[in-house]
């Protein structure tokens, strides 16, 4: 089959989901024979490294020659077109769409923002990634919208990860004797990148050598990591502070091996949850603010903790008591990695996304609405 995506990027080094998932989804699909081609619609930032998936080729115009580009590649009559959170597409290019059957991936809620639904209301199909993000969207935009969970691969996520290439990862992953606690995702507002010096603050005075780890970068805020640090080292706390802004796909399982809890105390509603089964599948306990889809995939007791990220001292607690106590955190450690291989399998997503792909290609111009169970 020959599958078209046109996404922003491919890039996964500042962990923004949409693009993460792309790569590995296109990655894996090219690995069983598939003939994948990825437009990239938005050039790339001078702190970003490209990333191409083996066997996918990668096309990067400039953005004056995005159309040309893009009549280029429906010259090869793709089977499939996949649009997977591109907010940079041009008029002229979508209303060239529209005549094609295409999937738009929706990996937040922005769509439902009247100047980003134009992309969701002229495709064939729309996937969330949640029941959570489902039915907000399908509300929020009058369409229906099916589910399309992500997957993990747990043979890659798990802790005992093979070691990083980069050396500021090697050399967190060479001494994991030190207590560390990861900030899930990039280090946006709304995934609690403003709560994380009071955080760090609030951890230290419970577990004196904590570490909070902090990778990624904000898109729309490079720069933030110099106000995060500029806080710390006045708090005299800087170097209990990693800040990872570039973790490469390869050195992602081993970052999340080097550290003992993962925290997502933002107040942001969870569209996805790519991040929290990364976490899972490496068996991190989480400690999450209970938002949008993250009670689908983190239970309480369970795999982690649901705790309000505010107040931050009853935050910090709870993440306190699952560092400090190994024989529990060791049991949370196992259920967070049974959980991950019992419903977020990467074959199970790679199979789901191929039977989505199939009944795309046979509906032609007809509007379908696949059903999709969760994972």
């Amino acid at each position: 089959m020959k599958v078209l995506y046109i996404a922003d990027g491919l890039e996964s080094a500042e962990l923004e989901e949409s693009g993460s998932w792309l790569g590995e989804l296109a990655g894996q699909l090219a690995q069983r024979g598939h003939r994948v081609t990825a437009l990239c619609t938005r050039p790339l930032e001078p702190w970003q490294t490209a990333e191409a998936p083996a066997g996918v080729a990668v096309w990067r115009p400039a953005p004056e020659g995005l159309g040309a580009a893009l009549e280029q590649a429906l010259e090869q009559r793709p089977d499939v077109i996949h649009l997977v959170g591109t907010s940079s597409l041009p008029t002229a290019c979508v209303e060239r769409l529209r005549s094609f059957p295409f999937i738009a991936d929706l990996h937040d809620l922005g769509p439902i923002c009247a100047s980003r639904e134009t992309l969701a209301l002229a495709a064939r199909v729309r996937v969330a990634h949640s029941v959570y993000a489902r039915d907000r969207l399908a509300a929020g935009l009058g369409v229906p919208v099916a589910l399309l969970p992500y997957g993990v691969d747990a043979l890659r996520f798990t802790p005992d990860a093979a070691p990083p290439l980069a050396p500021e990862l090697a050399a967190l992953h060479a001494d994991r004797s030190v207590r560390r606690v990861l900030l899930l995702g990039p280090p946006t507002q709304a995934r609690g990148a403003g709560l994380a010096c009071d955080l760090l603050v609030a951890l230290h005075a419970r577990v004196p050598g904590v570490e909070l780890v902090v990778a990624g970068r904000d898109r729309c805020d490079p720069e933030g990591y110099t106000v995060l640090l500029a806080e710390t080292m006045e708090l005299g706390l800087s170097s209990s502070l990693r800040l990872l802004p570039s973790v490469s796909r390869a050195d992602l399982p081993a970052l999340l091996a080097s550290c003992h809890v993962a925290v997502a105390p933002g107040p942001g509603p969870e569209a996805g949850g790519l991040a929290l089964m990364q976490a899972l599948a490496a068996g991190l306990p989480v400690v999450a603010h209970p938002a949008g889809a993250t009670a689908e995939w983190v239970g309480h007791g369970r795999e982690g903790l649901l705790i309000p990220g505010r107040p931050v001292g009853a935050f910090a607690h709870s993440v306190a008591a699952l560092l400090t106590d190994d024989l529990a955190r060791a049991a949370y450690c196992e259920r967070a990695r049974l959980a991950a291989m019992e419903h977020f399998d990467l074959e199970r997503a790679l199979f789901a996304t191929e039977e989505l792909y199939r009944e795309v290609r046979a509906s032609g111009g007809e509007r379908v609405a696949p059903r999709r169970a969760a994972a």
